[in-house]
């Protein structure tokens, strides 16, 4: 009988018990088979973080108040009690100092996206990556749907022939009321440029649309087009948008986002338009896509291994990803990247289906370009387009 292997240990910066996507993430890992959270700094304040910490129960002496504070200790710690794994579900301003402290510390990184809401802390951490060997993936879950990842054969095979358009839509409601004043925080950082970053909507869910047109097509964006505002008084970020696209190919395409159209809570949406036909999938149905003729007929494909989504019962309180099929693909991604670890260490090669960090810094390129389109339009500037570029990154001598 092969010997089990030991399951990898996970330290978590953010994810306290009031936050929604900690819970998430937690499940994930329990359901991985390969993980195993011990030790954390949870909250933004030292008692959040002990609150969650013993909630969860986990050892005392293991649960920090500051991220740094535990990356030091931890980062002295041998034998099988050290961590193997880094997750970060902090805010967006978060990701690149976590990670950062993470590496300094010798821990791979798993977080949550985007990789950074600043460019140049983008390309540092690429640039990063380029001096040492340092284990990374970001928290893009849908290379991980079995449907999606059968939609995306199709096309690749022909399905649809040509690829004229691309379509990817991302609406929530659950901001569409001010939550943020009433002690929301998920809706709080969400709002504040010093946390989330400088657009809203765009940041928190554009970036994955992005990729999913990206991923599924093996289309490149040229450029884009982004309009955008704040639509419930009382707020500077944008929390409804829409980016134009063009393809390389000579493809059109439009990325739809809101967190402000009330009763939606369907998640991601995507559609391709061929000469041959079309193909669609919708993340509130994440086990099922189908194909159209020209004629209209209709092909639904079900993936029957793939887990069937149930979403919560608070589905249009709060941001999507409370979903036994979101959570299934989250589990397949962190299993992803323990097999990638351990391969790693035994000089194994291993090919990844994780969003690694040169796709992570093509999401922050298009979101920092999206921004910036948004503005320039709001601002009355005569430029409609604006050229999609990823910055080259070098090593500094």
């Amino acid at each position: 009988m092969a010997k089990q292997q030991k399951k990898l240990k996970v330290a978590m910066v953010g994810g306290g018990n009031e936050s929604f996507s900690g819970k998430i993430h937690r499940a994930a890992i329990e359901a991985s088979g390969c993980l195993e959270l011990v030790c954390g700094a949870f909250g933004s304040t030292r008692q959040r973080s002990i609150e969650t910490g013993k909630s969860l129960g986990l050892e005392p002496t293991r649960v920090y108040g500051v991220y740094r504070d535990m990356f030091r200790r931890e980062s002295k710690v041998t034998g099988e009690d050290r961590i193997d794994l880094v997750t970060v579900i902090a805010p967006n301003n978060m990701h690149y100092p976590v990670t950062m402290a993470a590496f300094d510390a010798g821990f791979p990184v798993f977080s949550e996206k985007p990789m950074s809401c600043n460019m140049d802390e983008a390309q540092n951490l690429k640039r990063r990556t380029l001096m040492n060997k340092e284990t990374y993936a970001t928290a893009y879950v849908f290379p991980f749907y079995p449907a999606l990842q059968q939609l995306r054969a199709f096309i690749r095979d022909g399905g649809i022939g040509n690829i004229r358009r691309v379509d990817t839509r991302y609406y929530h409601g659950w901001m569409g009321v001010r939550l943020e004043t009433a002690g929301n925080r998920s809706a709080g950082w969400r709002v504040d440029a010093k946390r989330c970053g400088a657009a809203g909507a765009i940041y928190d869910l554009a970036g994955s649309c992005a990729l999913v047109a990206e991923w599924a097509t093996g289309l490149e964006m040229a450029a884009l087009c982004a309009v955008g505002r704040p639509s419930v008084a009382g707020r500077f970020l944008d929390d409804d948008a829409t980016v134009l696209l063009k393809f390389t190919s000579g493809a059109m395409g439009m990325i739809a986002v809101s967190q402000i159209a009330l009763g939606e809570a369907d998640g991601l949406s995507l559609s391709v338009y061929g000469d041959k036909g079309s193909v669609h999938w919708k993340q509130s149905t994440g086990n099922i896509w189908t194909s159209v003729t020209p004629d209209g007929q209709v092909k639904v494909n079900t993936v029957k291994q793939a887990t069937v989504p149930t979403q919560g019962e608070n589905r249009f309180a709060e941001p999507y990803g409370d979903d036994q099929a979101y959570i299934a693909a989250l589990t397949e991604a962190y299993r992803d990247f323990a097999a990638g670890i351990i391969a790693d260490r035994e000089g194994k090669p291993f090919t990844s289906n994780c969003v690694d960090v040169d796709t992570a810094l093509r999401i922050a390129s298009f979101n920092d370009l999206a921004y910036r389109s948004m503005v320039f339009t709001s601002e009355g500037r005569q430029e409609k387009w604006t050229a999609f570029r990823v910055p080259e990154v070098v090593v500094l001598s």
